[in-house]
């Protein structure tokens, strides 16, 4: 992965053999917070072939936008959507405000910086417009509080949801690690797309939990649990019997999480054919 990430070349060819070996509809030029972290000034490292944060200790990347690695990441993105527009989704996926804010200053402690986050955000969402995803996907966990969604988390997802807007964008939230019972109030943040993932004990929802998220939205994206093909069939047979009775937004179906060695090839080539077929 580190190699990989290194060669906006190889990068971008990883990606694309992986989409059209499966047939998935979109392609994604994906990043975790503590790669963009990396980019705001925090220290990183390599564990297992996995990238891991360390916690800013001095100031904040002047202009993050400009550093080394996120120029990599977005060249690939500008290769990637290039060469897939005109048959693919190009979704562009970024941590959200409250996620990289705990990756930069400690867990718990970045809702309390937001004001220093904030201009990076900007900074980092304007340049990943510039590319020109059709989509442009934060994701948050816990670091985002649903009990408590108010008047300040709105402004912030107001303002980078502008920025998309500028450039005809459309904004969605992937959400993580959240408390299943709050799941509902992240539709008082006003996005236009929303796709629950696993909660904070590792389960997804059931399509009919979730499925007012997409009533006043473009559309509601569906999980799937990739490595267990019957439960993954169960949220896309429920999903579509809702949609036939409230066709009243958009779906779509994503796995849960990025693709790993562990989940059978096998089985995601039977569900993206199965969903073709829908």
């Amino acid at each position: 992965m580190e190699i990989l990430t290194s060669d906006p070349g190889l990068w971008t060819n990883s990606l694309l053999k992986t989409t059209r070996l499966f047939g998935f509809d979109g392609v994604v030029a994906g990043f975790e917070a503590s790669v963009i972290a990396q980019a705001c000034g925090c220290g990183m490292s390599w564990e297992a072939d996995r990238p891991v944060g360390i916690m800013l200790q001095g100031d904040l990347t002047a202009s993050p936008g400009q550093s080394p690695f996120l120029e990599l990441g977005l060249e690939m993105g500008r290769r990637l959507f290039e060469v897939s527009r005109q048959n693919s989704a190009c979704v562009a996926l970024l941590p959200g405000p409250y996620t990289l804010a705990d990756q930069v200053f400690g867990i718990g402690k970045g809702e309390d910086h937001m004001a220093d986050i904030k201009p990076v955000m900007v900074e980092i969402t304007e340049a990943f417009c510039k590319i020109s995803p059709d989509i442009l996907i934060f994701s948050e966990g816990k670091s985002l509080p649903l009990n408590d969604i108010g008047a300040s988390h709105r402004r912030v997802f107001n303002t980078l949801r502008n920025i998309a807007a500028y450039y005809n964008i459309p904004v969605g939230l992937f959400l993580q690690d959240y408390q299943a019972a709050h799941v509902v109030n992240c539709v008082k943040l006003g996005l236009d797309i929303y796709i629950p993932g696993p909660d904070s004990n590792g389960f997804l929802p059931l399509p009919s939990k979730v499925w007012d998220l997409g009533k006043n939205a473009l559309g509601l994206g569906l999980s799937l649990p990739l490595h267990d093909l019957d439960a993954s069939r169960k949220i896309i047979i429920e999903a579509m019997a809702l949609y036939r009775n409230k066709p009243d937004h958009g779906i779509f179906f994503t796995g849960q999480g990025p693709v790993t060695r562990e989940i059978a090839m096998d089985n995601l080539h039977i569900l993206v054919n199965e969903i073709s077929n829908l």
